[in-house]
C-alpha cells in the first residue's frame, strides 16, 4: 500500500510537469493579436540594450514630464496623480529602437505581502517612446494601440538643462 502511494505521487508529478511544459511552450509560441493583424504596428519588447540611446533612464522620464503638457500627452482627463517610469530595455517598433516611458497611477492595495509589507498596483494611463537618436517622440493610444508623433522638444529640453547646470555651477 505504501509503495502504491509513492508510485501514484510520482505519476502525478510527471503529469503535472508535462502540463507545465506544454503550457509554457504553448504560451511562448502562440500568436498575439498584434502579430496576426496586418494593420497593427509591429512591436517587439525583448531585451534591447539602451546604452546607445541619446536620452535614456531617468532623463527620459524627466524629458517627457517637463517638455510636454498634460494635454499634449493625452493626460488632461486623468484625475489621479501619476508618475513617469522608464522601461529598463528598449522597444523595437517597426525596426526602430525606442526608449519606453509610461505614465502610471500608483494605487495602494488593501492587502499585504506575507512579510507584512504594503502592496501597490500600477495603472498605465500613457505610453511614450523616444527613438534612440532622439529625433522621434511617439505617443501610443492605449485603447487603439496606434502611435502618433509628438512635436520633438528635445533641443529645448537640452538647452534648458544645460542652462540650469551652468547656473548651478556658478553659484
Amino acid at each position: 500500500m505504501w509503495k502504491e502511494g509513492i508510485l501514484i505521487k510520482k505519476i502525478l508529478a510527471i503529469i503535472l510537469s508535462a502540463a507545465v511544459i506544454i503550457t509554457v511552450f504553448t504560451a511562448c509560441s502562440g500568436n498575439s493579436a498584434d502579430e496576426t493583424d496586418e494593420s497593427a504596428t509591429h512591436v517587439t519588447e525583448s531585451h534591447i540594450p539602451t546604452q546607445d540611446a541619446v536620452i535614456k533612464e531617468s532623463d527620459a522620464a524627466k524629458f517627457i514630464e517637463e517638455s510636454y503638457s498634460a494635454k499634449e500627452l493625452g493626460l488632461e482627463d486623468v484625475e489621479s496623480d501619476y508618475s513617469f517610469m522608464v522601461a529598463s530595455s528598449g522597444v523595437d517598433i517597426e525596426g526602430e529602437n525606442y526608449i519606453k516611458v509610461v505614465a502610471n497611477i500608483i494605487t495602494k492595495k488593501n492587502s499585504t505581502t506575507p512579510d507584512g509589507k504594503e502592496t501597490f498596483s500600477l495603472e498605465t494611463v500613457g505610453e511614450y517612446y523616444i527613438s534612440y537618436d532622439g529625433e522621434t517622440v511617439l505617443k501610443k493610444d492605449i485603447e487603439s494601440g496606434s502611435y502618433s508623433n509628438l512635436e520633438n522638444k528635445y533641443d529645448q529640453y537640452k538647452e534648458k538643462a544645460e542652462a540650469e547646470q551652468s547656473a548651478s555651477e556658478t553659484k
